[in-house]
């Protein structure tokens, strides 16, 4: 075989293996393989693979992780508002409400005055965790 063949074989190669990758990967508008295979997006709606948003459910996982005698669970605060959006964050702080803290004890006890959510996650959290959290919930922070 001569070298010319040789390079227009590999080249013919390279060529529909590109193509080959490039259809098997290739979605349309909707996120579907334009292929088939019926691949899935969490953004096509899929009930099943979203779990529906609770902002009740969040703001009790963000009462228990600040309401501790033992202190803060700042993990437990972090890993509750990820994947919160703002309006969601919005949603949650007006269920949140007033809620009895003490300044001197840093939680829910008796002698407390009726906050809302922004300043029990100020009073609880360092200065960086707080900004944090501000610069992804800027409307509400």
């Amino acid at each position: 075989m001569t070298t010319k063949k040789k390079i227009v074989i590999v080249t013919a190669s390279v060529v529909i293996l590109g193509l080959g990758v490039y259809f098997l990967t290739r979605t349309n508008s909707n996120g579907k393989s334009v292929l088939g295979g019926n691949k899935k997006y969490i953004d096509e709606g899929d009930i099943n693979t979203v779990p529906a948003f609770s902002a009740s459910q969040k703001v009790a996982l963000l009462y228990d992780a600040m309401n501790r005698y033992n202190g803060t669970d700042e993990t437990l605060i972090f890993e509750t508002l990820t994947g919160v959006t703002q309006a969601q964050f919005g949603l949650i702080n007006k269920a949140f409400g007033l809620k009895n803290y003490n300044r001197l004890l840093g939680y829910n006890t008796i002698g407390g005055t009726k906050l809302p959510l922004k300043t029990w996650l100020k009073e609880e959290l360092n200065d960086s965790e707080y900004s944090l959290l501000r610069k992804k919930f800027p409307l509400y922070l």
